[in-house]
């Protein structure tokens, strides 16, 4: 197998500005547009531009809760486990049906990325592998101790991150065909996870150069060029502070999505329009604090805008949940 390196020099954007379902949901979410420019110019209008989900339903898998949502696929199955009694059980739910599936891990195993044609990817026995029906391939990540598949698209291109055997270093990767590229969007980034890509080859992930505050990036694998992510900036921030920005997914109109972390860990939800550098902050209906700590990650975005993701109630559960919008080609 082919292995090539890419360490890109890129320079910041400079940051210009600083089962439930519920319908109409927009008034209990703290959903917010923010347009970010590029370099030294002035920020655009703050207008929306992603479609913000506006009907939601809890997910819990079929070994109830707590949940945990990993991604979508452009079919809308999902992929998901739920941990019990130190047991991940691992399922898709294609459309409200579960299915269960086996990785052969079962303290740690989990699938973290399904496709349209049901290939799921992700981590057992510290492992990367690739589970395409009933057949599980281990991927062998050259120079590696340890990796985890973290994302696939529809033709089989492959992301994740690896431990490297000399130094320990974690960069992420893509392997195309079994070719794998490592991946560091800066020379001194520590950790590297890529954690998506779509059908156009736009790889999306995150980095940290000091192994605490984290960044996104892209990284294009036809062009090789990577493209640093503006953190985003909101009153949360402005008072809770910024520790990390983590981009989960993004789907063929460069619409992504993840979360960001305040000081006190609290993790709020965004989508992100990567054409127009514009981000749109959304929580899920039903999380709420927790001894003062707030959590909702977005996992995962499909070609119909439907997101996935999980948060924690008011009780501490932590859930799966979707979100749609009437406007959703289903």
């Amino acid at each position: 197998m082919k292995t090539t390196i890419i360490s890109t020099t890129s320079t910041l954007p400079a940051l210009n500005g600083r089962t439930l379902r519920f319908a109409g949901a927009a008034a209990v979410l703290a959903a917010l547009s923010f347009a970010y420019g590029c370099g030294g110019g002035s920020s655009s209008a703050t207008r929306q531009i992603v479609t913000v989900p506006t009907s939601f339903a809890t997910v819990d898998g079929p070994a109830g809760s707590p949940t945990t949502l990993n991604g979508i696929s452009n079919n809308d199955t999902i992929v998901g486990f739920t941990t019990n009694n130190g047991v991940n059980n691992n399922f898709l739910d294609t459309v409200g049906k579960f299915s269960s599936f086996s990785v052969g891990d079962p303290a740690a195993g989990m699938g973290n990325a399904v496709n349209s044609h049901g290939e799921v990817v992700g981590v057992a026995n510290n492992s990367a592998f690739l589970l395409s029906g009933l057949t599980k391939t281990v991927l062998s990540v050259p120079g590696s101790t340890s990796s985890v598949a973290l994302g696939i698209n529809d033709a089989g291109v492959i992301v994740g991150q690896y431990t490297a055997a000399s130094g320990g270093a974690t960069p992420g990767f893509v392997d195309v065909n079994g070719v794998f590229t490592t991946i560091n969007p800066i020379p001194a980034a520590m950790v590297t996870n890529v954690q998506g890509v779509n059908n156009n080859g736009l790889a999306i992930g995150f980095y940290s150069s000091d192994g605490v505050h984290q960044h996104g990036f892209t990284y294009n694998i036809n062009s090789k060029q990577v493209t640093l992510l503006a953190d985003p900036s909101t009153a949360r921030i402005t008072t809770g502070g910024l520790v990390l920005t983590q981009f989960l997914g993004l789907n063929d109109d460069n619409e992504a999505v993840g979360y960001y972390q305040t000081n006190n860990g609290s993790q709020f939800g965004f989508l992100f329009n990567l054409n127009s550098k514009t981000y749109t902050f959304l929580d899920a209906p039903l999380a709420a604090p927790v001894s003062g700590v707030q959590i909702t990650q977005i996992t995962g975005v499909s070609n119909t805008g439907e997101i996935c993701g999980f948060y924690v109630d008011a009780t501490g559960v932590q859930h799966g949940f979707t979100g749609s919008s009437s406007s959703s080609n289903k």
